[in-house]
Protein backbone atom coordinates (compact mmCIF):
# COMPACT_ATOMS: atom_id res chain seq x y z
CA UNK A 1 0.00 0.00 0.00
CA UNK A 2 0.96 3.69 -0.79
CA UNK A 3 2.03 6.19 1.72
CA UNK A 4 -1.02 8.72 -0.76
CA UNK A 5 -2.55 8.06 -4.02
CA UNK A 6 -0.89 8.20 -7.30
CA UNK A 7 2.77 8.45 -5.98
CA UNK A 8 4.78 9.83 -8.83
CA UNK A 9 8.24 8.38 -9.32
CA UNK A 10 10.93 7.36 -11.70
CA UNK A 11 11.68 4.11 -13.44
CA UNK A 12 15.53 4.68 -12.67
CA UNK A 13 17.95 6.15 -14.82
CA UNK A 14 17.69 10.09 -15.67
CA UNK A 15 19.60 11.96 -18.79
CA UNK A 16 23.29 12.25 -19.00
CA UNK A 17 24.02 15.43 -19.94
CA UNK A 18 27.61 15.70 -22.57
CA UNK A 19 30.02 16.22 -19.40
CA UNK A 20 28.77 13.12 -17.84
CA UNK A 21 28.74 11.39 -20.86
CA UNK A 22 32.54 12.47 -21.70
CA UNK A 23 33.60 11.34 -17.93
CA UNK A 24 32.34 8.23 -18.55
CA UNK A 25 33.65 8.01 -21.90
CA UNK A 26 37.69 8.89 -20.53
CA UNK A 27 36.67 5.78 -17.68
CA UNK A 28 35.94 3.43 -20.48
CA UNK A 29 38.24 3.75 -23.31
CA UNK A 30 40.96 5.81 -22.50
CA UNK A 31 41.73 4.56 -19.14
CA UNK A 32 40.62 7.17 -16.38
CA UNK A 33 41.27 7.31 -13.04
CA UNK A 34 38.09 5.53 -11.24
CA UNK A 35 38.98 7.55 -8.20
CA UNK A 36 39.03 10.99 -9.90
CA UNK A 37 35.40 9.52 -11.81
CA UNK A 38 34.05 8.51 -8.81
CA UNK A 39 34.95 11.32 -7.15
CA UNK A 40 33.26 13.66 -10.21
CA UNK A 41 30.15 11.40 -9.46
CA UNK A 42 30.04 12.58 -5.61
CA UNK A 43 29.33 16.07 -6.87
CA UNK A 44 27.15 15.20 -9.78
CA UNK A 45 24.79 13.49 -7.80
CA UNK A 46 23.36 15.72 -5.82
CA UNK A 47 22.29 17.83 -8.80
CA UNK A 48 20.46 15.09 -10.26
CA UNK A 49 18.41 14.36 -7.05
CA UNK A 50 17.75 17.99 -6.71
CA UNK A 51 16.09 17.85 -10.42
CA UNK A 52 13.75 15.15 -9.31
CA UNK A 53 12.93 17.17 -5.82
CA UNK A 54 12.10 20.26 -7.48
CA UNK A 55 9.73 18.40 -10.26
CA UNK A 56 7.90 17.41 -7.26
CA UNK A 57 8.44 13.29 -7.46
CA UNK A 58 7.35 11.47 -4.33
CA UNK A 59 10.47 8.71 -4.80
CA UNK A 60 13.67 9.17 -6.81
CA UNK A 61 16.76 7.52 -7.29
CA UNK A 62 20.42 8.68 -8.25
CA UNK A 63 19.61 8.52 -12.12
CA UNK A 64 22.11 5.57 -12.04
CA UNK A 65 24.67 7.81 -12.93
CA UNK A 66 27.21 5.42 -11.22
CA UNK A 67 26.43 2.86 -13.98
CA UNK A 68 27.92 2.19 -17.09
CA UNK A 69 25.00 0.95 -18.09
CA UNK A 70 21.12 -0.54 -16.72
CA UNK A 71 22.31 -4.22 -16.41
CA UNK A 72 26.05 -3.98 -16.51
CA UNK A 73 25.96 -2.53 -13.65
CA UNK A 74 26.40 -6.04 -12.04
CA UNK A 75 29.87 -6.20 -13.99
CA UNK A 76 31.17 -3.49 -11.71
CA UNK A 77 30.64 -5.85 -8.46
CA UNK A 78 31.42 -9.45 -9.98
CA UNK A 79 33.89 -11.36 -12.37
CA UNK A 80 33.43 -12.77 -15.63
CA UNK A 81 31.87 -10.25 -17.41
CA UNK A 82 33.66 -8.93 -20.45
CA UNK A 83 33.39 -5.13 -21.64
CA UNK A 84 32.74 -3.64 -25.29
CA UNK A 85 31.74 -0.60 -26.49
CA UNK A 86 29.50 -0.37 -30.08
CA UNK A 87 28.87 2.85 -31.84
CA UNK A 88 25.30 3.47 -32.83
CA UNK A 89 24.01 5.58 -35.33
CA UNK A 90 21.25 7.35 -33.71
CA UNK A 91 20.25 11.29 -32.75
CA UNK A 92 19.88 10.35 -29.49
CA UNK A 93 21.67 7.26 -29.05
CA UNK A 94 25.92 7.57 -29.81
CA UNK A 95 26.86 4.47 -28.75
CA UNK A 96 26.42 1.22 -26.40
CA UNK A 97 28.20 -0.37 -23.93
CA UNK A 98 27.57 -4.37 -23.82
CA UNK A 99 28.73 -6.99 -22.00
CA UNK A 100 29.46 -11.04 -22.29
CA UNK A 101 30.40 -13.65 -20.21
CA UNK A 102 33.57 -14.97 -20.55
CA UNK A 103 34.62 -16.16 -16.94
CA UNK A 104 33.23 -17.58 -13.81
CA UNK A 105 30.96 -15.44 -11.57
CA UNK A 106 31.88 -14.30 -8.12
CA UNK A 107 31.53 -11.67 -6.24
CA UNK A 108 34.17 -9.31 -5.87
CA UNK A 109 32.55 -5.71 -4.52
CA UNK A 110 29.15 -6.86 -2.77
CA UNK A 111 27.00 -4.20 -1.33
CA UNK A 112 27.55 -1.59 -4.47
CA UNK A 113 23.99 -0.75 -4.71
CA UNK A 114 23.56 -0.11 -0.82
CA UNK A 115 26.78 1.79 -1.20
CA UNK A 116 24.88 3.93 -4.33
CA UNK A 117 21.78 4.10 -2.29
CA UNK A 118 23.43 5.36 1.21
CA UNK A 119 25.14 8.07 -1.09
CA UNK A 120 22.04 9.20 -2.22
CA UNK A 121 19.73 8.99 1.12
CA UNK A 122 22.24 11.54 2.28
CA UNK A 123 21.63 13.91 -0.38
CA UNK A 124 17.14 13.87 0.11
CA UNK A 125 14.85 13.49 2.40
CA UNK A 126 12.56 11.29 0.07
CA UNK A 127 12.64 7.65 -0.51
CA UNK A 128 14.70 6.52 -2.94
CA UNK A 129 14.34 3.85 -5.60
CA UNK A 130 17.15 1.78 -6.51
CA UNK A 131 16.79 -0.64 -9.37
CA UNK A 132 19.03 -4.38 -10.39
CA UNK A 133 19.01 -6.39 -13.12
CA UNK A 134 16.91 -9.32 -12.89
CA UNK A 135 19.21 -12.59 -12.75
CA UNK A 136 17.20 -14.51 -16.21
CA UNK A 137 17.63 -10.95 -17.98
CA UNK A 138 20.92 -10.94 -16.95
CA UNK A 139 22.21 -14.32 -18.25
CA UNK A 140 20.11 -14.18 -21.70
CA UNK A 141 21.47 -10.70 -22.48
CA UNK A 142 25.02 -11.23 -21.45
CA UNK A 143 25.47 -15.16 -21.79
CA UNK A 144 26.74 -16.10 -25.41
CA UNK A 145 26.28 -19.56 -26.62
CA UNK A 146 29.64 -19.58 -28.58
CA UNK A 147 31.68 -17.23 -25.83
CA UNK A 148 30.29 -18.07 -22.56
CA UNK A 149 30.13 -22.35 -23.13
CA UNK A 150 33.81 -22.59 -21.01
CA UNK A 151 32.56 -21.00 -17.83
CA UNK A 152 28.71 -21.82 -17.98
CA UNK A 153 27.91 -24.81 -20.41
CA UNK A 154 23.62 -23.21 -20.33
CA UNK A 155 22.41 -19.60 -19.80
CA UNK A 156 20.67 -21.36 -17.08
CA UNK A 157 23.71 -22.44 -15.43
CA UNK A 158 25.11 -18.77 -15.53
CA UNK A 159 21.44 -17.64 -14.18
CA UNK A 160 22.20 -19.98 -10.99
CA UNK A 161 25.07 -18.43 -10.24
CA UNK A 162 23.71 -15.06 -10.33
CA UNK A 163 20.52 -15.70 -7.99
CA UNK A 164 22.42 -15.68 -4.87
CA UNK A 165 24.91 -12.68 -5.58
CA UNK A 166 21.48 -10.41 -6.85
CA UNK A 167 19.79 -11.89 -3.05
CA UNK A 168 22.37 -10.30 -1.24
CA UNK A 169 22.17 -7.14 -2.90
CA UNK A 170 18.73 -7.03 -2.20
CA UNK A 171 19.09 -7.94 1.56
CA UNK A 172 22.09 -5.17 1.74
CA UNK A 173 19.77 -2.39 0.18
CA UNK A 174 16.91 -3.52 3.06
CA UNK A 175 19.47 -3.36 5.51
CA UNK A 176 20.42 0.15 4.39
CA UNK A 177 16.46 1.61 4.81
CA UNK A 178 15.66 1.82 0.90
CA UNK A 179 11.44 1.10 0.53
CA UNK A 180 11.81 0.78 -3.03
CA UNK A 181 13.21 -1.64 -4.77
CA UNK A 182 12.91 -2.45 -8.35
CA UNK A 183 14.11 -5.19 -10.56
CA UNK A 184 14.10 -4.43 -14.63
CA UNK A 185 13.84 -7.01 -17.82
CA UNK A 186 13.14 -6.51 -21.22
CA UNK A 187 13.57 -9.91 -22.23
CA UNK A 188 10.98 -11.48 -20.68
CA UNK A 189 8.16 -13.51 -22.22
CA UNK A 190 9.48 -12.05 -26.14
CA UNK A 191 8.42 -13.87 -28.86
CA UNK A 192 11.80 -13.78 -31.08
CA UNK A 193 15.18 -14.21 -29.70
CA UNK A 194 16.36 -10.48 -30.69
CA UNK A 195 19.35 -10.71 -28.62
CA UNK A 196 21.18 -13.99 -30.16
CA UNK A 197 18.91 -15.50 -33.14
CA UNK A 198 18.82 -12.28 -35.00
CA UNK A 199 14.89 -11.76 -34.70
CA UNK A 200 14.07 -15.81 -35.53
CA UNK A 201 11.04 -16.95 -34.03
CA UNK A 202 10.88 -18.71 -30.46
CA UNK A 203 7.92 -21.03 -29.61
CA UNK A 204 8.52 -21.34 -26.06
CA UNK A 205 8.55 -18.06 -24.71
CA UNK A 206 5.39 -19.15 -21.97
CA UNK A 207 8.09 -21.20 -20.90
CA UNK A 208 11.05 -18.07 -20.77
CA UNK A 209 7.96 -16.31 -18.39
CA UNK A 210 7.70 -19.19 -16.00
CA UNK A 211 11.72 -19.77 -15.72
CA UNK A 212 12.16 -15.72 -15.21
CA UNK A 213 9.28 -15.75 -12.45
CA UNK A 214 10.94 -18.78 -10.75
CA UNK A 215 14.57 -17.22 -10.43
CA UNK A 216 13.25 -13.96 -9.11
CA UNK A 217 10.94 -15.07 -6.82
CA UNK A 218 13.67 -17.11 -5.32
CA UNK A 219 16.04 -14.23 -5.09
CA UNK A 220 13.20 -12.33 -2.81
CA UNK A 221 11.52 -14.94 -1.19
CA UNK A 222 11.56 -14.30 2.55
CA UNK A 223 12.47 -10.70 2.23
CA UNK A 224 10.04 -8.25 3.82
CA UNK A 225 9.70 -4.94 5.17
CA UNK A 226 10.49 -3.35 1.28
CA UNK A 227 8.28 -2.66 -1.85
CA UNK A 228 9.77 -4.72 -4.67
CA UNK A 229 8.58 -4.35 -8.04
CA UNK A 230 9.41 -5.41 -11.74
CA UNK A 231 9.82 -3.35 -14.45
CA UNK A 232 8.78 -4.65 -18.05
CA UNK A 233 10.26 -2.36 -20.57
CA UNK A 234 9.02 -2.67 -24.14
CA UNK A 235 5.65 -4.34 -25.54
CA UNK A 236 5.86 -8.54 -26.54
CA UNK A 237 5.55 -8.94 -29.84
CA UNK A 238 2.76 -11.80 -29.82
CA UNK A 239 2.39 -13.46 -33.38
CA UNK A 240 4.97 -14.03 -35.84
CA UNK A 241 3.99 -11.20 -37.82
CA UNK A 242 5.26 -8.94 -35.36
CA UNK A 243 3.06 -6.57 -35.63
CA UNK A 244 0.62 -7.36 -32.64
CA UNK A 245 2.17 -6.65 -29.34
CA UNK A 246 0.91 -5.95 -25.88
CA UNK A 247 1.91 -7.63 -22.80
CA UNK A 248 -0.90 -10.19 -22.23
CA UNK A 249 1.75 -12.77 -24.15
CA UNK A 250 3.02 -12.73 -20.13
CA UNK A 251 0.10 -14.57 -19.15
CA UNK A 252 -0.58 -16.65 -16.74
CA UNK A 253 2.81 -17.29 -15.82
CA UNK A 254 3.49 -13.73 -14.40
CA UNK A 255 0.58 -13.74 -12.04
CA UNK A 256 2.64 -15.99 -9.87
CA UNK A 257 5.60 -13.78 -9.44
CA UNK A 258 5.80 -12.53 -5.87
CA UNK A 259 6.80 -8.92 -5.79
CA UNK A 260 4.31 -5.87 -4.89
CA UNK A 261 4.34 -4.04 -8.18
CA UNK A 262 4.54 -4.51 -12.07
CA UNK A 263 5.71 -1.95 -14.13
CA UNK A 264 4.59 -1.38 -17.46
CA UNK A 265 4.99 1.14 -20.38
CA UNK A 266 1.43 2.09 -21.19
CA UNK A 267 1.19 5.59 -22.85
CA UNK A 268 0.38 3.78 -26.01
CA UNK A 269 -1.81 1.08 -24.39
CA UNK A 270 -3.53 -1.69 -25.97
CA UNK A 271 -6.08 -4.25 -25.19
CA UNK A 272 -3.81 -6.94 -24.88
CA UNK A 273 -2.54 -4.81 -22.19
CA UNK A 274 -6.01 -4.05 -20.19
CA UNK A 275 -6.83 -7.88 -20.58
CA UNK A 276 -3.64 -8.63 -18.59
CA UNK A 277 -3.95 -6.18 -16.08
CA UNK A 278 -7.79 -7.47 -15.65
CA UNK A 279 -6.36 -10.94 -15.13
CA UNK A 280 -3.18 -9.54 -12.30
CA UNK A 281 -4.17 -10.63 -8.68
CA UNK A 282 -5.16 -7.53 -6.49
CA UNK A 283 -2.39 -8.18 -4.14
CA UNK A 284 -0.46 -6.58 -6.82
CA UNK A 285 0.45 -2.40 -7.15
CA UNK A 286 0.68 -1.43 -11.22
CA UNK A 287 2.96 0.84 -12.27
CA UNK A 288 1.69 2.94 -15.12
CA UNK A 289 4.14 4.17 -17.40
CA UNK A 290 2.11 6.77 -18.61
CA UNK A 291 4.63 9.47 -20.32
CA UNK A 292 7.01 8.84 -23.04
CA UNK A 293 10.54 8.65 -22.05
CA UNK A 294 12.45 8.85 -24.99
CA UNK A 295 10.33 10.75 -27.66
CA UNK A 296 11.22 14.55 -27.87
CA UNK A 297 7.33 15.47 -27.44
CA UNK A 298 6.56 17.10 -24.23
CA UNK A 299 3.75 14.98 -22.38
CA UNK A 300 0.92 17.33 -21.16
CA UNK A 301 -0.65 16.96 -17.52
CA UNK A 302 -3.84 16.03 -19.73
CA UNK A 303 -2.66 13.36 -21.96
CA UNK A 304 -0.59 11.82 -18.50
CA UNK A 305 -4.43 11.56 -17.20
CA UNK A 306 -6.33 10.31 -19.73
CA UNK A 307 -3.91 7.61 -20.00
CA UNK A 308 -4.35 6.30 -16.28
CA UNK A 309 -7.51 6.74 -16.38
CA UNK A 310 -8.04 4.33 -19.37
CA UNK A 311 -5.95 2.17 -16.35
CA UNK A 312 -8.45 3.03 -14.03
CA UNK A 313 -11.38 0.99 -15.82
CA UNK A 314 -9.53 -1.90 -14.93
CA UNK A 315 -7.16 -1.03 -12.06
CA UNK A 316 -8.42 0.61 -8.46
CA UNK A 317 -7.18 4.28 -7.46
CA UNK A 318 -5.29 2.61 -4.42
CA UNK A 319 -3.11 -0.10 -6.64
CA UNK A 320 -1.77 2.77 -9.10
CA UNK A 321 0.95 4.55 -8.92
CA UNK A 322 2.80 6.55 -12.11
CA UNK A 323 6.14 6.76 -13.86
CA UNK A 324 7.39 7.27 -17.20
CA UNK A 325 7.24 4.27 -19.44
CA UNK A 326 11.00 3.91 -18.62
CA UNK A 327 14.48 5.04 -18.07
CA UNK A 328 15.52 8.59 -19.39
CA UNK A 329 18.91 6.68 -20.37
CA UNK A 330 19.28 3.06 -21.00
CA UNK A 331 22.91 3.64 -21.99
CA UNK A 332 25.42 5.82 -21.15
CA UNK A 333 25.20 7.88 -24.21
CA UNK A 334 21.70 8.29 -24.55
CA UNK A 335 21.34 12.29 -25.22
CA UNK A 336 18.04 13.08 -23.78
CA UNK A 337 18.28 16.61 -22.67
CA UNK A 338 17.82 17.23 -18.90
CA UNK A 339 15.62 19.96 -19.35
CA UNK A 340 12.83 17.50 -21.25
CA UNK A 341 13.03 14.98 -18.78
CA UNK A 342 12.00 17.62 -16.21
CA UNK A 343 9.41 19.10 -18.36
CA UNK A 344 7.83 16.24 -18.06
CA UNK A 345 8.82 14.90 -14.57
CA UNK A 346 6.76 18.20 -13.64
CA UNK A 347 3.83 17.33 -15.72
CA UNK A 348 3.60 13.84 -14.13
CA UNK A 349 3.56 15.48 -10.60
CA UNK A 350 0.85 17.79 -11.78
CA UNK A 351 -1.16 14.55 -13.28
CA UNK A 352 -1.08 12.72 -10.24
CA UNK A 353 -1.90 15.97 -8.73
CA UNK A 354 -5.14 15.85 -10.58
CA UNK A 355 -5.84 12.46 -10.55
CA UNK A 356 -5.53 12.90 -6.52
CA UNK A 357 -8.48 15.24 -6.28
CA UNK A 358 -10.56 13.50 -8.80
CA UNK A 359 -10.02 9.70 -7.45
CA UNK A 360 -7.81 9.96 -3.96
Amino acid sequence: MFVKPFPAMVVGSMPRPGFFRDMVDRSLVEGGSDEELQRLMDRAIPYVAAVQEAAGLDVISDGEWRRKSYIGVIADMVTGFELQKVHVDSFRHGAYVGYTITGRIEPVRPGLFAREARFLKACTDLEVRVALPAPSHIGVVNWDPERSVDAYPTMEACVEALIPIIRQEVLLLRDEGVRYIQFDDTTIGRMYDTIHGGGAFMPDYSGQVAYAVDTLNRVIEGIDDVHLSLHLCGKRPLDESGEKTGYDALLPGIKDLNVDMLMFELSEATDGDMVLLGELPERMDIGVGCLHSKKADIDTPEEIVRRVERVLETVAPERIAIHPDCGFAPGSYWDIPMEEAYAKLRNEVIAAERLRARYG
